[in-house]
């Protein structure tokens, strides 16, 4: 009977070898944002919100969680009559006076409330012709954390985003 033995050393000199070259950045992450088709405007109602009255037209969007509310971001688009699109918040005149388009998010819950700035009623409805698209981008994604997409237009931020239009 033969016996084999094998011995490896390793020798230890006490020197790390010289780093590699940092590679280059990546674009930005778009695994994990979410976006709707463009969609008509709801039935609104109207309410009294901080003591500003106005339109209220609410969307369940189940994708507005937690971690959404607290470290994501949500962006609103409006279209007119499939054209011209807008990020809300949007303020114009309509019916001869100042008003504004805003979003409000809650958990689970997307809220457009369209009021006017003198606080007088009757209050004005989002057109019929007008449809809304959310787009939802996790916190944790690098497109989050990397670029400032409130200050993109809706084009930039599809392209960005990888978001058919």
């Amino acid at each position: 009977m033969t016996l084999g033995t094998s011995i490896i050393s390793c020798s230890d000199d006490g020197k790390d070898g010289v780093d590699g070259l940092n590679g280059m950045n990546g674009e930005p992450g778009t695994a994990n944002v979410i976006y709707s088709d463009w969609l008509d405007r709801p039935n609104g109602t109207e309410t009294t919100i901080d003591a500003t009255s106005g339109m209220l037209y609410t969307y369940s969007v189940p994708q507005i969680t937690n971690e959404i509310l607290n470290s994501g971001t949500v962006l609103v688009y409006m279209q007119f009559n499939g054209a011209d699109i807008f990020a809300l918040p949007y303020t114009s005149r309509a019916g001869s006076n100042i008003n504004t388009i805003e979003t409000i998010t809650t958990l689970g819950n997307l809220k457009i409330f369209r009021y006017r700035h003198d606080g007088l009623t009757p209050t004005i409805a989002v057109g019929s012709g007008v449809k809304f698209r959310y787009i939802i981008i996790p916190g944790g994604t690098p497109a989050a954390r990397s670029i400032n997409l409130r200050d993109r237009s809706y084009d930039e931020v599809c392209e960005l985003l990888a978001i058919p239009k």
